[in-house]
């Protein structure tokens, strides 16, 4: 399965956020890598729950989708947030 493109990952901001909040990810943007988002992670959840999250929005989208916790020690390049749309004028 190839990357999700930036433009997959845009379009579908809604659908990302919603199922983050399953999750307990939440505040996405674009890394610079295809296919990655960087993501806060609740502090009561773990790993699993990222994984659990790649998964299911991998099957949604059709394309691979990795997910990069913000966090101590944790160095990576954001190059714009993923807004959740929705409601917006």
């Amino acid at each position: 399965m190839r990357p999700a493109t930036a433009a997959k990952l845009r379009a579908n901001a809604a659908t990302i956020h919603q199922l983050g909040r399953q999750h307990g990810l939440h505040s996405f943007a674009l890394s610079t890598e295809p296919g990655e988002l960087v993501a806060t992670l609740d502090a009561d959840r773990s790993y699993f729950d990222i994984t659990s999250f790649e998964t299911d929005l991998s099957t949604i989208l059709g394309a691979l989708v990795e997910v990069v916790p913000r966090g101590p020690g944790v160095d990576i390049n954001e190059t714009e947030p993923l807004n959740d749309l929705r409601g917006a004028a």
